[in-house]
């Protein structure tokens, strides 16, 4: 259940990704500030252009690349790797494991590109592209909440045997 829950909420956030990405490029301006000094005031510009192709260049060859990433590690034979581990001989939940992970993981990157996405254009939006609001905590949680996420399987692989509903 968790998986076809992730899985929906990826297929969503890449929708709204792609959204959010094509709303900023609307309403942002031609000069787009991406850095600040210790004031608030920009000092580091970027091309309205050349924003929108690297938000989506880097969006769509992350989800692409973590594709391909899962489709290799789920044609691996791990029994033939090790055939004593439990979640080796017991290859379902494994696969199971494995999808529901790289799928929660790319709703959450997905979902956190959204608010970065958002920031920039709050910042940018405002007459003078002052930064008004610190959106340091945003970013620092996001990395901690990535983190957690790209620790997940390995511990619950090292730490964890599989259950019967996996």
């Amino acid at each position: 259940m968790t998986n076809i829950f992730f899985k929906f909420w990826r297929v969503a956030s890449v929708v709204i990704v792609t959204a959010v990405i094509l709303f900023c490029y609307a309403n942002l301006p031609d000069s787009i500030a991406i850095g600040h000094d210790d004031q608030g005031y920009p000092n580091r510009f970027i091309n309205k252009q050349q924003f929108f192709y690297w938000t989506v260049g880097v969006v769509f060859s992350i989800n692409i690349l973590m594709d391909l990433l899962k489709n290799l590690l789920l044609n691996i034979n791990f029994k033939g790797l090790n055939s004593n581990s439990v979640w080796a001989n017991q290859p379902t939940a494994l696969k199971s494991l494995l999808t529901g992970w790289f799928s929660a993981f790319l709703a959450f990157l997905n979902t956190y590109l959204v608010f970065v996405i958002l920031g920039l254009n709050n910042i940018n939006s405002k007459k003078g592209q002052m930064l008004d609001f610190n959106y340091n905590w945003l970013l620092i949680f996001g990395v901690f909440v990535l983190m957690i996420l790209l620790f997940f399987v390995p511990f619950r692989l090292l730490f964890s045997n599989p259950t019967p509903e996996d």
